[in-house]
């Protein structure tokens, strides 16, 4: 009688055990795909630019460095390039300074 009793125990602790294990692996399976997710470059630049956002400071900062690269793009390419190159440089030159000066916040232009 002891022998069938152990060997029933062992039995239930083995399906135990592999119950156990199921529940684990699935757990680790799970796991192994948000941190793949985490992992995807498009998910860390998306995560970073929401944390670089969330602050009010930077946010300001963004904003200004995106109006001022907007403006110096505009002023560029399609205000310029209706003048001769003399008249192009000197109003070129004005035109930067004027745009130096609005926007303190973002680098000289050279």
């Amino acid at each position: 009688m002891k022998t069938i009793d152990k060997k029933n125990m062992l039995k239930e602790r083995i399906t135990a055990l592999e119950i156990q294990q199921t529940e684990e692996l699935r757990i680790l399976k799970l796991e192994f795909h948000s941190l793949a997710e985490k992992l995807n470059p498009l998910y860390l630049i998306k995560n970073t630019f929401k944390n670089l956002t969330a602050d009010p400071e930077i946010k300001s900062n963004l904003l200004d460095s995106a109006i001022s690269m907007t403006s110096q793009f505009i002023a560029g390419n399609t205000f310029l390039n209706r003048f001769q190159t003399p008249i192009k440089n000197i109003i070129g030159n004005v035109f930067k300074t004027i745009l130096n000066k609005i926007s303190p916040t973002s680098p000289r232009i050279s």
